[in-house]
């Protein structure tokens, strides 16, 4: 079962939950198919990013700072 911290978080979900299953009955199947294969692009992508999350976080602390 999944915990939320908090009865908003659990609202939010659920909230979430309800749009996406309208979504779903309004949008063709085509439409979800783009969707993922652009996720899946996404995460691909990010997988073969050179730098570890922590250089990229500490590239962007450092960014702000300028």
């Amino acid at each position: 079962m999944l915990k939320f911290r908090s009865k908003r978080d659990l609202e939010e979900r659920l909230a979430f939950i309800r749009l996406y299953v309208k979504r779903l009955k309004e949008n063709p199947d085509e439409v979800f198919k783009q969707q993922v294969r652009l996720v899946n692009s996404f995460l691909a992508s990010a997988k073969s990013f050179p730098l570890s999350r922590e250089e990229y976080l500490k590239m962007k602390g450092e960014l702000r700072r300028q």
